[in-house]
């Protein structure tokens, strides 16, 4: 592999500047371009509570985790990481990187726009008008500390944001390498399975706040979020990649951590020790409507999400496609525990999988 180090772009900046969107933007022109490149989230990897986030603690167990998963990618090969989501607004990233980022070139971009246009996006996407002025404060602070490069993207589309940033990243091919094996780590896991649309994450993400309010140390991965990588789709990374994050949520206390995926194979099981597999399943029709709901912005959004928007023949085809999942993973053996959700308001199916977890 060398000795060239693998080239880091990060995206940052106060919610509603763009760092999501400019981030998965950029992964979605090198992957296109026929570039070797990966995304991460870096805010997918700090979900750990109590308290929500880790509490103090939240840039830490993140930055841990982000270099973690940095070096499974290097490993890997991959030419471009671009990586988005906040940094410490007082310490910036120098604090969790300097002397453990030897292999990475690091290069720091920092979104801003004006304020009524931040506040014209934050709401536009659905948030609360009350969360306005601690937006406005993290805004001032980011710029007060001045972290990073400058970029400001008043009155910039996001295409064109992306644009402006796509010549800072490295546009090329390359071999994959081979990861060594997960090395697996105790603790009490529990995946939610199921077909596109059946609800998973919805139903994970509501008994993991009920977990983090009885104050049960529990952390949660959504697995399609670590698995962003071209070529692709990898499941050795992906599995790599949960190791190293559950590694850093057992270091920060967690004893029991909540996965949502579509699937759990034998790669990923390797890393645990005692794993508990919930599967949700669904009929066409109950498939069909939270198809629909999802387009229609029912759901958290996610990078990758398809469905976020989709018109009406993009929701089709994945309804046909979850509808086919759904029928293969009802013929496929497996020892879990299987939840009948036809018919079920989220809310249902949440109170369904809680009363299995058994927390």
């Amino acid at each position: 592999m060398g000795t060239a180090k693998t080239p880091v772009l990060w995206t940052t900046g106060a919610p509603g500047t763009g760092k999501s969107t400019t981030g998965w933007g950029l992964y979605t022109r090198v992957a296109a371009l026929g570039g070797s490149v990966a995304y991460v989230d870096i805010d997918q990897l700090g979900l750990i509570g109590p308290p929500p986030g880790g509490g103090e603690h939240a840039h830490a167990i993140k930055a841990g985790n982000l270099l973690r998963v940095l070096d499974i990618l290097r490993r890997r090969g991959v030419r471009q990481i671009v990586v988005s989501g906040v940094v410490d607004p007082e310490n910036g990233t120098e604090p969790y990187f300097e002397g453990r980022d030897e292999g990475f070139e690091l290069t720091l971009v920092r979104l801003r726009c004006d304020r009524d246009e931040l506040r014209s996006r934050f709401l536009g996407r659905g948030s609360l008008a009350e969360a306005l002025p601690d937006l406005f404060t993290v805004a001032d602070d980011y710029d007060r500390t001045g972290f990073g490069e400058l970029l400001d993207t008043s009155g910039q589309l996001p295409e064109e944001t992306v644009e402006a940033l796509l010549s800072r990243c490295v546009v090329a091919g390359g071999p994959v390498h081979p990861l060594p094996d997960v090395e697996p780590r105790p603790g009490h896991v529990i995946v939610v399975t199921g077909p596109t649309a059946a609800g998973k994450s919805t139903a994970a993400w509501s008994v993991l706040r009920d977990l983090w309010q009885r104050e049960v140390p529990v952390a949660y991965v959504d697995l399609a979020q670590l698995a962003f990588v071209r070529p692709g789709p990898d499941p050795a990374v992906e599995a790599a990649n949960l190791a190293a994050v559950w590694r850093g949520y057992r270091d920060a206390g967690a004893r029991t951590l909540l996965i949502a995926a579509r699937e759990f194979g034998r790669g990923h099981s390797r890393a645990f020790g005692e794993v508990t597999v919930v599967h949700l399943d669904a009929d066409a029709a109950t498939l069909a409507e939270r198809v629909r709901r999802r387009a229609g912005g029912e759901s958290a959004l996610l990078a990758g999400d398809e469905l976020r928007g989709a018109s009406p023949d993009v929701r089709d085809r994945v309804t046909a496609r979850a509808v086919a999942e759904a029928e293969e993973m009802r013929r496929s053996p497996g020892d879990r525990v299987v939840l009948d959700t036809s018919g079920q308001e989220p809310a249902e199916t949440a109170a369904a999988l809680l009363s299995v977890v058994g927390q």
